[in-house]
């Protein structure tokens, strides 16, 4: 029998179809042609088959490293965002301590004799405390210069007590230690203030209120002179640069 048209073609694709169709294994009945092209079908989904397991190996690998290359990236993502944080908390404290350096500076124009230690302290708190509250510094170390002059153990005549003259009964109402204790003391001052500014919404005012409680307040400026003399301080400190030069 001669070798179908195009056998030679199918033999390439499949050794087994080279042997001569006679010798082809097949069912009684089964043409020779037809058994050939089943196993020519046969032979193309195991290839497919194959092709298709070797894309799908492909994809996985590829779909692995995509979420390594992620996972990469974000922790590189979060330790930018640690330094970055890291940084700011950084540029803060510079800038607080730059902060604090000036109002030291500032309270040696006021008071030359200034214990340095004690300085330092009552920069640190004012700092802080009016950050915290909202409060200017330099109106803060205003108040400290007129009420005490600097002094964490005066005591007025009607009985105020540290650096910024508090009232005792402001202690047990703040929740408050020792207010002889600079740091006490400016805390309890800080939050009075802000407690008269609120009330009066006037800074002369404000200032008598701290000065003499707020009952000598009666609609009108009185004429005492503390507030004029913190004032002109605050003012005064105000114009001073961060070098503390006048």
């Amino acid at each position: 029998m001669e070798t179908a048209p195009g056998l030679s073609a199918v033999a390439v694709i499949h050794p087994r179809l080279s042997v001569a169709p006679d010798a082809w294994p097949a069912a009684p009945g089964v043409p020779w042609w037809l058994a050939a092209a089943l196993l020519l079908n046969a032979t193309l989904l195991g290839a497919t088959a194959v092709a298709v397991l070797s894309t799908r190996e492909q994809l996985e690998s590829m779909g692995s490293r995509a979420q390594e290359h992620a996972s990469a990236a974000a922790q590189q993502a979060r330790g930018l965002k640690a330094l970055e944080a890291r940084l700011v908390d950084v540029r803060r404290a510079v800038s607080s301590h730059a902060r604090e350096e000036a109002l030291f500076l500032k309270m040696l124009i006021l008071k030359p004799n200034l214990d340095p230690a004690l300085g330092r302290r009552i920069a640190a708190a004012v700092q802080s405390d009016c950050l915290l509250y909202g409060q200017d510094p330099n109106l803060v170390l205003s108040i400290i210069a007129i009420e005490s002059g600097f002094n964490p153990n005066a005591v007025s005549p009607v009985g105020a007590v540290g650096l910024m003259q508090v009232m005792p009964h402001w202690k047990k109402t703040l929740g408050l230690a020792d207010l002889n204790e600079p740091e006490s003391s400016i805390r309890a001052g800080v939050q009075v203030l802000a407690h008269y500014q609120q009330m009066f919404r006037d800074e002369e005012l404000t200032l008598t209120a701290y000065n003499q409680g707020p009952g000598s307040v009666n609609g009108g400026k009185p004429g005492n002179g503390y507030s004029e003399k913190v004032l002109s301080t605050w003012q005064r400190l105000k114009d001073i640069d961060v070098a503390g030069r006048p």
